[in-house]
């Protein structure tokens, strides 16, 4: 599958025997909701079971639901089962009261590659039934989030911003979502006017007011001004009233969004997250600077500073790899269980064509590979996209690869290292012959994970001396794109690289 490069097809979910995936660790807070839909493959009507739960919590047998609030905050050692007509699975898992959400990079979908401006409730509605439907849920995807041109005016019992025409009943919305086994995200900015649409496009087409952020008012003095549309910091702060309406709504997820990302409006924002009786994921974007890191990481738990990734070769490149040189790199000994650098949403699936309608994805199948390899070893946030109803069977077996995700979702939460770079380029052409990366990322399990990139227009055979992680002698390797295992090898591991791919190996002693 792909152009030349084999990728196993993906099995269908609700088939055959159980299987427990996602992640083996969640983290939340101690007094406050939790929720867990344990992803799990197989024939339904499966049977869960979850022994060892903290004081306070319960498994509903039937979904897999884990509910509650924790009373006591600490490190609980689960032994997860499901079973069904064909057999059983058990999995170990913990639960880490106490140290917040996000101990492994959130997975889910964000509605703005796939719709733009026009997303509504039913958009919202179908991309929770298609995550469920086809079995993404399954393997880990959890968040539905709604990007920008939600919000209509200020306003309500909370004088907060309320929802557009779009929007009819966000609390009915946030329900339907959660009754899914999902959680539900949404947008702001702390500016008077976000990012989303140009000023009287909400009038013209659904009849609202402009878009409106977490200030107003005149210019803040004491913050950088962003000169176009009402896009600066205002010197009303509305914070505190639209983090107990997103409260109110049973909100899990806020996306941040405004440039430059400055510590004291993350921490303006992020101090209410956090005291709020909910447990929230902050993203932020998109302008993250390194200086900042210290506030970003105590703060938020997911950051970005690079421009958005598009569905073309030269942005993915850009974003995973020519960045790497100067900029990803140094996120690093910040990235890790709690926070996270952003390599941004997953530019793959079907695009935003027309309100109504998506196209499809313009990057090869390779380049889509390596795309979704980079952001799983990295590892970033895994959040699709794109139009789920119209994704086809290579996208699929793309976005849910379980050996690929559990990679990503490793408890360990190492950032990968540039192990090797190769680039060759004869002066008399105008194109790299060789031009390969190759990242390595420690697992909790002791083996490692292998991303082999090739970012030329040519196979490459691409070699790595594995004695550079400190291990030799006689390794088991297996691809995880294909699902199978290999040969085994010796200190020197070589595989051919289709142009503009990628392949994903794990490495055991």
């Amino acid at each position: 599958m792909g152009d030349g490069m084999n990728i196993a097809r993906l099995k269908p979910w609700d088939e055959g025997c159980p299987s427990i995936n996602g992640p083996d660790i969640c983290g939340a807070s101690a007094g406050k909701p939790f929720f867990y839909a344990v992803p799990a493959t197989g024939q339904r009507p499966m049977e869960f079971e979850a022994e060892g739960l903290p004081e306070g919590l319960s498994i509903k047998a039937s979904s897999g639901y884990i509910e509650g609030s924790a009373l006591k905050e600490g490190e609980f050692d689960i032994l997860l089962r499901a079973k069904n007509v064909h057999g059983k699975a058990e999995r170990e898992f913990r639960v880490s009261i106490g140290r917040g959400p996000a101990l492994t990079p959130p997975m889910g979908w964000n509605s703005w590659n796939a719709w733009r401006m026009w997303v509504d409730d039913s958009k919202i509605r179908q991309a929770a039934d298609a995550l469920t439907g086809k079995g993404l849920a399954a393997r880990g995807y959890t968040f539905v989030n709604i990007d920008s041109c939600w919000q209509g005016p200020r306003g309500g019992r909370l004088n907060s911003i309320q929802p557009n025409s779009k929007f009819p009943d966000m609390k009915s919305l946030s329900d339907y979502v959660h009754s899914r086994g999902l959680k539900i995200g949404i947008y702001s900015s702390p500016w008077t006017a976000p990012f989303g649409c140009h000023k009287g496009d909400p009038s013209r087409y659904w009849g609202g007011p402009d878009l409106i952020g977490c200030s107003s008012g005149d210019p803040d003095p004491d913050y950088p001004f962003k000169a176009g549309q009402g896009m600066y910091i205002g010197i009303n702060k509305h914070e505190a009233c639209d983090v107990a309406q997103w409260v109110e709504w049973e909100m899990d997820y806020l996306k941040y969004d405004w440039t430059p990302n400055d510590p004291v409006s993350l921490e303006r924002m992020g101090r209410l997250l956090k005291e709020s009786p909910r447990d929230f994921i902050m993203s932020i974007c998109l302008e993250a600077r390194i200086e900042n890191a210290v506030a970003f990481k105590r703060w938020a738990h997911m950051w970005r500073g690079i421009p958005d990734t598009r569905d073309n070769w030269p942005s993915v490149v850009k974003n995973a790899f020519l960045s790497d040189d100067w900029f990803n790199e140094d996120w690093r000994p910040y990235s890790g269980p709690g926070g996270w650098h952003d390599l941004d949403m997953l530019a793959l699936g079907p695009q935003f064509e027309t309100k109504d309608k998506s196209r499809p994805n313009r990057l090869t199948k390779n380049e889509q590979v390596a795309c979704m390899t980079a952001w799983a070893l990295y590892p970033s946030p895994l959040l699709l996209s794109c139009d789920l109803e119209a994704v086809d069977d290579f996208e699929m077996s793309l976005f849910g690869n379980e050996e690929v995700i559990a990679i990503n979702q490793d408890r360990l939460g190492r950032p990968a290292c540039r192990l090797k770079e190769e680039r060759f380029q004869p002066v008399s052409s105008g194109r790299p012959v060789r031009n390969s990366r190759v990242w390595a990322k420690e697992l909790a399990d002791g083996s490692f994970a292998l991303g082999l990139f090739n970012l030329s227009d040519r196979t490459s055979e691409i070699s790595v001396d594995l004695r550079e992680l400190g291990i030799d002698g006689s390794l088991r390797a297996r691809n995880a794109w294909e699902k199978r295992d290999l040969e085994r090898t010796g200190h020197v591991f070589s595989l051919q690289v289709e142009p503009h791919g990628a392949q994903l190996v794990k490495i055991t002693v």
